[in-house]
């Protein structure tokens, strides 16, 4: 039968880097709308608006990204955790036999 072998901490590094990245993703969005926002507040009229509404629309996508990344990451991790510790009963449960 054919062993495979996982590198747990690998993944679960895996893992924390994607939550990482939903962060920093998340915080690079909020910033660019501040910014945005910011440069937007002597404008008027429709131009405004439209732009107000396409920047709110994009931030918004952009923050649903983040959370599913970070669901993987989360996913990840846990799945990680998961199998180590089936691998080590499995391993205890074989050494018994």
């Amino acid at each position: 039968m054919a062993k495979y072998v996982c590198d747990f901490a690998q993944v679960y590094s895996s893992g924390e880097k994607l939550c990482q990245l939903a962060n920093d993703l998340n915080s690079a969005a909020n910033e660019y709308s501040s910014k945005v926002d910011s440069h937007l507040s002597s404008w008027n009229g429709m131009a405004k608006t439209s732009f107000t509404n396409a920047n709110t629309e994009q931030v918004r996508q952009v923050g649903e990204t983040s959370k599913y990344i970070s669901a993987l990451g989360e996913f990840v991790k846990t799945a990680s955790q998961k199998i180590e510790e089936l691998e080590e009963e499995l391993a205890n449960f074989a050494s018994n036999m």
